[in-house]
């Protein structure tokens, strides 16, 4: 059903082709500020004050900074200055005044960062080689592909509604005067974790546009006060390594794994980007044949998005499963 997603919108676009024309509204609305930060725990508040424009307005396309703004920012009620690294549980209130634009508030709260229970992790070679015969007396020059399944434990906490973001970073030494990065990441196999596609409705699904997303943003609806555990599938990594020497601190390696507790207005607002990017909705009004999807605010003049989190990390160590595999081919 997915080819729908790509032959619907390409039927009606030939048939509308000779529909359009070009138009300026004469819409009499003024710009109002737009506010836009994202407060992480323990880091410093940083807000973009911009303003709206019309579509058709060419000069305010390029340039839509507030110069003139006045922005306070303030935390459980009290005005905080700029190096105030917010915490969590912090009620943040970011307030902006221009002279030309007016006024614009918005309200977020910092949310407790949910721990990571337990990590499963299982890695799986699929193809390694060496190019020397004594890899570990003569210099080393070694490619391993490998699969990498992670199963992580979410303890949600109970008696609040939250949203989650998972992420990850892989991280490893380097080899040669050229910095080249030792372990490359493959592809999160995204199918692997229906939690990431709850968000999808039935008619999404049936028109395809639940296949190829990389959305990683969920709730804990299905599993509130619980654990639930996700299914990190990581396909087609390669450890490549080229030295002179052997050393073990080549293998020193792995993954970062964030769990980051999210505000609503966050989830919110990539719900709605995954909607107008990917959704049957954004298709339809990009072709004339539905309204666009009102853009998530929380902002009070309608404009930008206030939001908030908190992470927590997991490390995967995978230094001994590379010496492992290496040992194992040098055996063979």
């Amino acid at each position: 059903m997915a080819i729908l997603k790509y032959i619907f919108p390409l039927l009606l676009a030939t048939l509308l082709s000779g529909c359009y024309e070009d138009f300026n509204p004469n819409i009499d609305t003024k710009p109002v500020l737009c506010i836009n930060s994202l407060i992480t725990a323990g880091e410093p508040i940083e807000v973009e004050v911009t303003h709206t424009w019309m579509f058709n307005d060419k000069e305010a396309q390029h340039d839509h900074s507030v110069n003139d703004a006045t922005v306070t920012i303030l935390a459980n009620g009290k005005i905080v200055g700029a190096d105030y690294r917010p915490v969590e549980g912090d009620k943040i209130k970011i307030m902006a005044e221009s002279p030309v634009y007016g006024i614009a508030t918005a309200d977020v709260m910092v949310p407790f960062a949910s721990p990571i229970g337990k990590v499963k992790v299982t890695p799986i070679v699929t193809n390694i080689w060496n190019g020397n015969e004594d890899v570990f007396h003569h210099g080393m020059l070694a490619d391993i592909t490998f699969n990498l399944n992670i199963e992580m434990d979410v303890d949600d906490p109970a008696g609040v509604d939250n949203y989650y973001h998972f992420d990850s970073n892989w991280f490893s030494t380097s080899a040669g005067d050229d910095s080249e990065p030792l372990l490359l990441s493959g592809s999160l196999e995204y199918d692997a974790e229906p939690i990431f596609k709850e968000h999808i409705g039935v008619f999404e699904t049936i028109m395809g546009n639940d296949e190829g997303t990389s959305f990683v943003f969920f709730t804990d609806r299905q599993f509130s006060g619980k654990t639930y555990t996700l299914h990190l599938n990581y396909t087609g990594n390669t450890f490549r390594v080229a030295s002179e020497e052997y050393d073990e601190s080549l293998l020193e390696c792995g993954v970062n794994l964030y769990l980051t507790t999210v505000s609503q207005s966050y989830y919110y607002w990539a719900v709605y980007k995954w909607n107008a990017d990917e959704g049957i909705i954004g298709d339809l009004s990009d072709i004339g044949l539905a309204e666009s999807k009102w853009g998530y605010s929380n902002v009070s003049t309608g404009a930008g998005v206030v939001a908030a989190q908190s992470s927590t990390q997991y490390i995967v160590d995978l230094k001994d499963f590379l010496k492992t595999a290496l040992n194992n081919k040098e055996d063979e």
